[in-house]
């Protein structure tokens, strides 16, 4: 189970491209996560910014994703109010 969530900028060290991706950072520090723009991960990046998420960040990322991508439950529910 992981403790936080990051979004995170890196630049590529062979391309000098940016990277931004959404991470799960586990309790011991090790996670996965998500290339969201930029060149594939090769090992060179070095990190520019790192953001870890908080509830608000959250909410505020959920209302603009069902603006676009609502979920057939959340609309559903919407419907209901």
């Amino acid at each position: 189970m992981s403790n936080k969530l990051t979004i995170a900028v890196d630049q590529d060290g062979w391309t000098k491209g940016y990277q931004v991706s959404i991470n799960l950072i586990g309790k011991d520090g090790g996670g996965h996560g998500y290339r969201i723009a930029g060149p594939k991960f090769n090992g060179s990046s070095t990190s520019v910014v790192k953001h870890t998420l908080t509830e608000r960040d959250a909410r505020e990322i959920r209302a603009y994703l069902d603006r676009v991508f609502p979920l057939p439950i959340a609309a559903a529910d919407k419907e209901a109010r």
